[in-house]
């Protein structure tokens, strides 16, 4: 079992930690002027607890044959047999629904038939060998 942690994106961290503080602080100065209902400050702290655990949380795993993903909530697993073609991308326009990452530099892995995923394991290289080492019939762009 070999893991990767997500590499991280210094704008995508900001942005994050930034929605995370403003959303502290408006609990924080309504829970000070008006003592806000308990129904009401569930929604922030739900979002608060999703950031922070994406950002603690996204990593790649290669075990038993199959990459899994995990990025706070949002998990899955892909047979590594099953990787047609890898591709380096480098954007902030990322032209894939799922993206477990943290960052707009990795790679666009293609699987099944029709199934895409963006991925930005912080050791590309290493990665990458270790995928192919698996499965050398990986189309590599």
């Amino acid at each position: 079992m070999k893991t990767f942690i997500s590499s991280k994106n210094t704008f995508t961290v900001i942005l994050l930690c930034s929605v995370v503080i403003f959303l502290i602080i408006t609990l924080y100065l309504g829970l000070e002027k008006d003592g806000i209902q308990s129904p009401v400050i569930i929604i922030p702290l739900f979002i608060i607890g999703m950031f922070i655990w994406i950002l603690t949380d996204t990593k790649y795993v290669l075990k038993n044959g199959l990459l899994l993903y995990y990025s706070g909530p949002f998990r899955g697993k892909i047979d590594i047999k099953s990787i047609r073609k890898i591709e380096n991308h480098s954007g902030l326009c990322i032209p894939i629904f799922l993206k477990p990452a943290l960052d707009y530099k990795g790679f666009i892995i293609t699987y099944n038939l029709y199934d895409d995923i963006f991925i930005s394991p912080e050791n590309a290289s290493i990665f990458l060998d270790e995928l192919l080492k698996i499965n050398s019939n990986i189309e590599v762009i």
